[in-house]
Formats: C-alpha cells, sequence, structure tokens
C-alpha cells in the first residue's frame, strides 16, 4: 500500500489550531515588551554615558589643575632659597623660610579636597617640608626610592602600596645624569575622597565605580564578584588601547551576565591621565518602566492559560473521554477479553463507532469457536501422534541384546541392563501428564544412555554434566531429548572412529529483551553433517506446517514450536574438531 497517509488526531488539529489563534498574542506582547526594555536600556545608557563622561571630564580638569599649581612652585623664591643658596642662610632665615613655605603648602593642600597631604622634598638640605609637618629629615634610602621610581614610573600618577602621588622632579636633566634632584614636589591623593568621588557616579548596592589603571585601580563597590569580571575586561580594552590596537571612544556600554545578575556597565577612556573610568548598574534598578510591560504580558499569559485550561476541559468531555473509553476497550479485546459492551446515551458520531465496536466483538467471539479452538485441538491431536511415534522404537534390537547376553552369562551386565531397560518402558509407557519435570526427563536419557553404553561395549563413552538447582523442576514435554541422543548413537559415529564421545550439558542463558532460556546441549565428536544436509534441517525447521510424515529432531522442534512458540526449537552447530552440538531451547519456566 503506497503513500500510507500519517494519522493527526482531531485533538492535534483542535490544539494547533488554538496555539494558531494565540500565537499572534504571544507574538505582539513579546516585541512590546522587547521594543520598551530596548527603548528604556538605550535611553539609560546614553543617561550612563553623559554622566561618566562628565566625571571623568571633572576629574581630569581637578587633576589638571592641580598639576598647573604644582609647576607653579618650580619657581618659587623660598623653594629656590632653601634648594640652591641654602648655604649662604642664617638658621634664622631658614627657619622664617620654611614656616613661610609650609604655609603655602597648607593652601595648596585646602585648595582641592582630593589632595590629602602636600610635600616638598629638599636634597640639599636633607629636609622634607608638608603640610602636616614643617621639616623632617630626609633619609637617604627615601631619596634613592624617589629616583628610582622617577626611572621606573610611566605616566602621570605613582603608586606606592595604599598611597597615590603626583609628583614633580626638579630639575629632570640631573636625575638622568644620575644627580640628585635639587626638589622634589609632591601631592598625595585622598582615597576617601576619591572614594567618594566614585561613589557620586553610581550608588546602587549591587552597582559601582572604578578609576581602572593597568597596573592599579581605585575601587568603590560592595559586588566584587562583578568587579573582578569588568576589571579583567577593561584592562583588556586599556592594553589595546596603549597597542594603538583599539579606536579611542568617548564611551562604550555593554551589557554582562554574572550568574542571575545582569549589569550594564559603561566605560569612557582618558588619554590626559591613560586611565579608563568605568562604572556599572544592575539592570534591574534602571529597568523600572518595564515593570508595567511585564504585568501586561504576565496578564496576556494568565489569560491564555485559562483559556487552554477550560478549552481542554471542554475538549475532554466530547471528545478525549469517548476516545479513551474506546481506546481502552480496544486494549481488552487485544489481551483476550471478548466480555466487553460499551454503552453510548448520545446520538453523535460515537454511538455509530461504539455499536460498530460492539458488532466486531460478536463476530470475533463466532470467529474464535469456529476456527481458533479447531485450530488448538488439531494441534492438541497432532502433538500426540507425534509423541506416538517414538514410544517402540527399539524394543526388538534391545530384547535381542538381553539375549545375547544372557546365552554368554553376561550376568552382571544383564542385570545392570534389564533395571535400565525396565526404567526405560516405565518412562516410555507412562500413562497421566504429557509434561515432566526435567529432572525426570534427563533421568530417563541417562537410562536409554547406559542401555546404549552396554550395547556398544563401552566403545563410545557417555558424560551427563549436573542439573542447574533451578531447572530441575521445570516441566517439558516428555520425550524430547531421546530422539536426538539417539539420533548420536545411530548416525554420529563411523565404524572405525576412535574415542568416540558424547557429553551432555544443561545451562541457563538470558538473551539481550532480558527473556530467560534453559539450553540443554547434546555433544559428540563424531562425523557430523554435510554442508547440504544442514541446510535441508534448516529450512524443513523454517517450513511451518509440513505434509510429510517427520521424525527424529524435526519431531522435536515442531513439538517445542507448538508447546513454547517459535523462540524454542532445536539448533544444531557443526563443532570445529567434527560432530555436532544439538542445542534444545525452552524458555526458562518457573
Amino acid at each position: 500500500m503506497a503513500g500510507r497517509q500519517r494519522r493527526f488526531s482531531i485533538l492535534g488539529k483542535l490544539i494547533v489550531t488554538f496555539l494558531i489563534v494565540l500565537s499572534p498574542m504571544y507574538v505582539i506582547g513579546t516585541q512590546i515588551n522587547e521594543w520598551g526594555a530596548g527603548l528604556v536600556r538605550k535611553e539609560i545608557s546614553k543617561s550612563l554615558e553623559s554622566q561618566i563622561q562628565f566625571y571623568r571630564s571633572s576629574l581630569e580638569n581637578e587633576i589638571d589643575r592641580m598639576g598647573r599649581i604644582q609647576r607653579q612652585f618650580m619657581n618659587d623664591e623660598d623653594l629656590e632659597a632653601l634648594s640652591v643658596t641654602a648655604d649662604s642662610l642664617t638658621e634664622y632665615q631658614k627657619l622664617v623660610i620654611l614656616k613661610r613655605f609650609q604655609q603655602r603648602l597648607v593652601l595648596l593642600k585646602e585648595s582641592s579636597m582630593y589632595i590629602e597631604r602636600a610635600s616638598v622634598y629638599i636634597p640639599p638640605i636633607n629636609k622634607i617640608i608638608s603640610s602636616t609637618e614643617l621639616a623632617d629629615s630626609l633619609p637617604r634610602e627615601r631619596l634613592d626610592r624617589l629616583k628610582q621610581d622617577s626611572f621606573s614610573h610611566k605616566g602621570l600618577f605613582y603608586r606606592d602600596s595604599d598611597h597615590l602621588y603626583l609628583r614633580e622632579y626638579y630639575p629632570n636633566n640631573q636625575l638622568v645624569e644620575g644627580r640628585d634632584p635639587m626638589f622634589v614636589l609632591e601631592l598625595e591623593l585622598s582615597m576617601p575622597a576619591m572614594q567618594s568621588y566614585l561613589a557620586q557616579i553610581s550608588n546602587y548596592d549591587q552597582g559601582g565605580a572604578a578609576i581602572v589603571k593597568a597596573d592599579w585601580d581605585i575601587v568603590h563597590t560592595q559586588n566584587k564578584e562583578a568587579y573582578a569580571l569588568i576589571r579583567q575586561t577593561v584592562r583588556g580594552q586599556l592594553s589595546a588601547l596603549q597597542d594603538n590596537s583599539l579606536q579611542i571612544v568617548q564611551a562604550a556600554n555593554e551589557l554582562i551576565k554574572i550568574g542571575n545578575q545582569r549589569l550594564l556597565t559603561v566605560s569612557s577612556y582618558s588619554p590626559a591621565l591613560d586611565l579608563i573610568l568605568v562604572a556599572f548598574v544592575p539592570e534591574k534598578a534602571v529597568m523600572g518602566p518595564l515593570d508595567h510591560y511585564q504585568v501586561y504580558l504576565y496578564l496576556i499569559s494568565l489569560c491564555a492559560l485559562i483559556v487552554i485550561i477550560l478549552f481542554s476541559i471542554y475538549v475532554y468531555r466530547i471528545i478525549h473521554r469517548p476516545l479513551s473509553r474506546l481506546v481502552r476497550a480496544f486494549r481488552k479485546v487485544e489481551s483476550g477479553d471478548l466480555q466487553v459492551e460499551l454503552t453510548y446515551k448520545s446520538s453523535d458520531e460515537f454511538h455509530y463507532l461504539y455499536a460498530q465496536f460492539n458488532n466486531m466483538v460478536a463476530h470475533l467471539k463466532k470467529l474464535i469457536f469456529e476456527i481458533y479452538e479447531q485450530k488448538i485441538r488439531t494441534q492438541q491431536s497432532e502433538l500426540k501422534q507425534l509423541q506416538s511415534q517414538i514410544n517402540p522404537h527399539f524394543l526388538y534390537n534391545s530384547f535381542y541384546l538381553l539375549y545375547r547376553m544372557t546365552k554368554a552369562q553376561d550376568f552382571e551386565n544383564s542385570t545392570r541392563f534389564t533395571k535400565y531397560l525396565g526404567d526405560y518402558f516405565q518412562y516410555m509407557t507412562r500413562n497421566g501428564s504429557e509434561e515432566v519435570p526435567l529432572e525426570r526427563e534427563l533421568s530417563h536419557v541417562r537410562a536409554f544412555a547406559e542401555i546404549q553404553t552396554i550395547r556398544y561395549m563401552n566403545r563410545i563413552s557417555f558424560e551427563m554434566e549436573p542439573l542447574p538447582e533451578e531447572c530441575k523442576q521445570m516441566l517439558v514435554p516428555r520425550l524430547i531429548l531421546q530422539p536426538i541422543v539417539e539420533n548420536a548413537y545411530h548416525h554420529g559415529f563411523d565404524q572405525d572412529h576412535h574415542e568416540r564421545h558424547l557429553r551432555i550439558s544443561t545451562r541457563c542463558k538470558e538473551d539481550d529483551d532480558g527473556e530467560r532460556f534453559v539450553i540443554i546441549q547434546v555433544e559428540d565428536n563424531g562425523k557430523g553433517m554435510t554442508g547440504e544436509e544442514l541446510r535441508n534441517f534448516q529450512a524443513k525447521t523454517q517450513e511451518g506446517q509440513a505434509t510429510e510424515e517427520v521424525t527424529g529432531m524435526l519431531n522435536v522442534h515442531r513439538r517445542l514450536q507448538l508447546r513454547f512458540g517459535e523462540k524454542a526449537g532445536v539448533r544444531i552447530l557443526q563443532r570445529e574438531e567434527g560432530g555436532l552440538i544439538v542445542s534444545v531451547v525452552i524458555p526458562f519456566v518457573e
């Protein structure tokens, strides 16, 4: 049947139609929400960019103003007198000049909130004058450190531990020549003032701001985890700017995500100070206008959910519930329960379906009675016939052998032979159940094999491995092993075959589907089968119902398949050393 149409249920069609109707509402609501989010984010980003540029400009102006004041001090008469003509001054003159110059340092310190302390180092007189101390001695180690900083430093700022400085060396040429400078003017920046400056930029709980240089930073934030990631990114940008691989922009913004937190980050690079001023704000704190859009979207979703629930209940009542009853009824029929009858009160299409189902079940009952049960009776009668073919197989040869042993006065073997023969015929002529425990069936095979051992005067050795305990009481059809063992004795060995041996073993095995089987193997080292004989046997085992009379192993194969199904039967394999391995496969039944 070509082009078989794929099934699509009524419920599926209704649900798809419902989703098609509601999809535009979700699309419109989502687009409105995204548009609002983009609009607010854009405006907030512009505002933050303008704000960070303002604070960057104010910082640049303040630092530039302090630098210009520093440079004005280079021409200060008192500073020149202390550094150049100090030897010509009396101690009193030096003290007056020191006090007067310290007052100017105090004024310099008070001129900006960002200056913590103003100091001047004067190597010719080995003094340090600061806004907090009139005069202190200048250790040589401190002077050497100042000179070393001037050589290793790049940029405007000097960083020493937790302190930040602005310095002016006078004159610079003496440093290049390795001599001490005449004086060093130093402004120490106030860290609390810098922190307060950064707090004005971003004062949100999870936000913050920072001044980032390549080797140091000043940061104001409680969100250390977020800043660690931002600092890594900003320093990468700063390195690219210094390598001229990134174009300088006034301000840049991006949205970063840390765990469940989303942060709006804005940064601005200052070429004059060679640093980046960065601020980051939690997106939730600035996206307040989006709450209205979220509420609208939630209302639409809630309405859609209510409609879906009501629609599902309605579909269940008029379509799904009658279909479910019909499906359950079909499953009962499939499992073999034909005592099923459906009733339906309404007069719609399901009433017709239920009536036709009841007619189908009644027709199946009639067919089963007329065909299926008759087939079973036919199979049972065939099984009886197949079993009857086995019973009197070797009566004549057995009594003739007994006659010969008695005539030869071999009373020991004749006694054993008589016992085994009695056990054999007691089992063969036994009336009752057609199924026996596997242990009993193997005991009968042992008696048959002992008879054959005596008959062949021990020229064919026989071995039977112990039966697993779990398999002893499993019921199997009678006389399923004797034909296979008998076939091995009669057809498996040539007259000139030496060291002839027969072995019977039993084991349990589990297949890929988890089903357990009992496998009884009859193995001999005889001449085996030709390839054509083996193919003929396998073909006959796959023919199903045969028209010709069957005996031996085919007999056993058909009996097992009639009793246990297609997975049971007889399997034959050629041994590499010669001979056959005949396996009787039976599904394991507790």
